[in-house]
């Protein structure tokens, strides 16, 4: 990812939110394109999540090779029709608890990966 894409680390999560380059986010998140900003929408748990939940990273002005999603406190799978627009749309999809997610998505991304975040807070 160039770096004028690129966004500032997760610092923290926990309390409801996110710390994401000193700034707090409340509530779900997602970073893309260059900028993290709240989930609108998102389900309270992912085992209702379906493609629409996924139409902003869908649909992003530069498409993503994956999409890390951290569902919650413990890992719960979304429904397979999650996987299967991510599979058709050619996007990777890594799911987890939103902790490992958060190390993931650092990782990936000092790694110059266009990688993209969808988190659900704890």
């Amino acid at each position: 990812m160039p770096a004028e894409t690129r966004v500032p680390a997760i610092d923290a999560y926990g309390d409801g939110g996110f710390r994401i380059g000193g700034v707090r986010k409340e509530g779900a998140t997602l970073i893309l394109d260059g900028a993290a900003r709240a989930w609108t929408g998102a389900p309270g748990t992912p085992g209702v999540l379906s493609p629409e939940h996924f139409s902003d990273l869908m649909n992003a002005r530069a498409r993503p090779d994956m999409v890390v999603l951290g569902v919650g406190a413990r890992l719960i799978h979304p429904p397979a029709g999650v996987r299967r627009a991510f599979r058709e749309a050619g996007i990777g999809l890594e799911v987890m608890d939103t902790g490992s997610a958060c190390r993931a998505y650092n990782l990936l991304a000092t790694e110059s990966r266009r990688v993209y975040a969808a988190l659900m807070p704890v």
